[in-house]
């Protein structure tokens, strides 16, 4: 009925085979951006500073936060190390 129980138990299994199902939003975002031309995306760059994280990325990053109507900077990064997709 329950799952096994230790007391004693000094490891927590983890489970790392995710993936996020096709119908999922984060799927439908990525394939959206993915079918942007790079030469649109990445058509202003800067050589200059700290490298930059790429433009589709944080595309898909912004898109899948205002999906979710997260829009504060804050939130976002919490929603980026909290969320799995």
């Amino acid at each position: 009925m329950y799952q096994n129980y230790i007391t004693g138990q000094t490891t927590l299994s983890l489970n790392l085979d995710f993936s996020i199902p096709v119908n999922h939003i984060a799927s439908v975002i990525s394939e959206f951006v993915d079918s942007i031309p790079n030469e649109v995306i990445l058509e202003t760059t800067s050589n200059t500073g700290r490298p930059a994280y790429h433009p589709a990325m944080m595309l898909k990053i912004l898109l899948f936060a205002y999906s979710r109507r997260v829009f504060s900077g804050r939130k976002i990064e919490r929603m980026l190390e909290e969320n799995l997709p």
